[in-house]
This record gives C-alpha cells, structure tokens and sequence, in this order.
C-alpha cells in the first residue's frame, strides 16, 4: 500500500504541475491574441509533443560529438545495462553513447522501446564499476518511468511560454509610440504576466525535475540493491562539478543559489535518502570498490574541454 500511496502522490504532483504549466500557456496566448491564441498556442504544443518522440537518440547524441560504444568494445557494460533492463521490465536495453566531454555527466534520452544512454569519458575514467553501474541503473529508471517524455514535455511548454513571453514584449516595445501619443492603450496586468509567466514556468519544470530525480534514485536501489553505489557515485560527481564551477566562478557559489532554483535536488539530501534505505544482504553485481571500466583507445579522441554554448554548459 505504501508503494501505492507513493505512486499516486507522485502522480498527483505531476498532473497538478502541468495543468499549471497549461493555465500559464493559455492565459498567455490569450494575452497575445484572444481565444485564437489559446487555440494556436495549444496546436503548437500538440504538434511539438507529437513529433518529440520520434527523434531518434542518435541524432540527439550526434549533437553532442557522442558515438555508439559498440557491444564488443564493453561487453561488461552492456551485459549488465541488458540485466539492468530487463529487471526494469524494458521492451529493449538502452544503447550506450560515448561521449568525448571532459565533463562528468550521464544522460538518457529516448522512449522505453528504443532508448539510449550517454555516458561522459570523464565519468566513465572516473566512477568505478560499481558506481557506474548505479548510475546506469538510475539512468534506466528515467526510462523505465517515462521521465525522458515527461521532462521533454515540460521542457516545450518552457520554451514555448518564453517565446510567448519575449513576443509579447516585444509588441509592447513596437506600440510604446502609439501609448505615448495616447493611441494605444498597455493593460498592466497583461505586462506582468508576460514579466513573471518564465520564471513561474521554470520553477514548475524544476519542481518536477527535483521529483523525478528522488524517484529515479529510489528505483535505482531496487535495481541494483546497492544503495552505498549510487551514493558514491553522487559523491564524486558533486566534488567534481564543485570543482569546475569553482574554477569558472569561484568558491562559495554554490551558496549563491537558492536550493528551490537548483535542477538536481541537494546532493547531501540524496545521499542521506539512499543511505536511510534498508542494506542488503547481498550486492546484485560483484565488483569492488577498484575495478574500473577502461575506455577503448580508438574512442579517446577529441576530449571536448567544457564551454558554453546556446544550449548551455556542456562540453
């Protein structure tokens, strides 16, 4: 029942998330241009989330310099990724990208029939086996709980209140003569909400973002049965990501940021939560806290330094 409870909850949050993200969308397209804005903005959105799902992983990857790290390159990962999939009930396992960043980072994108997951050369030179395997394990639980689908999803209807929003602004500054001359009149209440309706909408999307992650660790350990694993793992992630950014802004800022304002919930709180969870009796796959995957020389080619770009800090 418990279980149950939770599921619910969750379900609960998610469909009260985007009905919010969908009042916001509607009242903006009213602002913009009337019933006929609602119902243009509400076929955009359609359109969108209709052809997101076919994008095949590996154009996504392609963007990102990644290439397929091949069945015989990593046996072990993909026997275990095949293991790991198929205790989460998968119709297929992911594939598995190689990524050249020198970011430590992993990503899944893809439906549960035809998935796939990007792991960096920094986080694969890094993590051990064990802790890789977490990670794998977490990264299947987005998948297996359709979270991919569900975080692109808000992540359109992001994009589209920002776009509304920006041209919305933009009609304000093209009429501020005419409003001056007293031609034209500006309603305020439609300027503020042009003026919060992003930053409502992002803080939705992270909303539901933090939920998902609390979800995907949870799943995790009933995967792998490893809850100490996927802690080491966030571990050394955030003391890595701690150590770049400090060197790109410099110490302390990370205190600069409200909790509510990060994508990823606190690490401590993660950490804390998994190590609540009930030990195992027995660890699912047996690799110590040493052995470690070794990336294959031919794909040990243009390590991408990080650097910004319009999609934002990746490589």
């Amino acid at each position: 029942m418990t279980e149950f409870n939770h599921k619910l909850k969750n379900l609960v949050h998610m469909l009260a998330l985007f009905l919010c993200m969908g009042a916001i969308l509607s009242l903006l397209g009213f602002i913009l241009a009337g019933v006929n804005g609602i119902l243009w903005a509400a076929a955009l959105g359609v359109l969108i989330l209709v052809i997101s799902p076919n994008i095949s992983p590996s154009f996504i990857f392609s963007m990102y310099g990644g290439r397929l790290l091949s069945a015989n390159d990593a046996p072990g990962l993909y026997r275990i990724t095949q293991e790991l999939a198929s205790r989460a009930d998968l119709p297929a396992p992911p594939e598995l990208y190689y990524l050249p960043s020198q970011l430590m980072n992993a990503f899944s994108v893809g439906t549960s029939a035809n998935s796939a997951i990007g792991l960096s050369d920094s986080l694969l030179n890094t993590l051990t086996m064990r802790e890789i395997i977490a990670v794998l394990a977490h990264e299947i639980s987005h998948i297996q709980h359709n979270d991919v689908r569900v975080m692109t999803y808000a992540d359109i209807l992001n994009r589209i209140t920002n776009t509304l929003s920006l041209t919305g602004f933009l009609l304000v500054f093209l009429n501020l003569p005419l409003y001056f001359l007293g031609w034209v009149t500006i309603s305020w209440f439609a300027l503020g909400v042009l003026i919060v309706a992003p930053g409502i909408m992002s803080f939705l999307q992270l909303s539901l973002s933090r939920m998902k992650e609390f979800d995907a660790d949870r799943q995790a350990i009933l995967l792998t049965d490893d809850p100490e694993g996927l802690a080491m793992a966030l571990a050394k992630l955030e003391f890595y990501e701690s150590s770049i950014l400090d060197m790109l802004f410099g110490r302390g800022h990370r205190g600069s940021i409200p909790s509510v304002l990060r994508t990823h919930p606190g690490t401590e709180e993660r950490i804390k939560r998994l190590l609540s969870f009930k030990k195992p009796t027995k660890q699912a796959f047996r690799y110590s806290n040493h052995d470690r995957f070794s990336v294959p020389v031919h794909y040990q080619k243009s390590i991408r330094k990080p650097r910004w770009h319009l999609g934002g800090f990746w490589y």
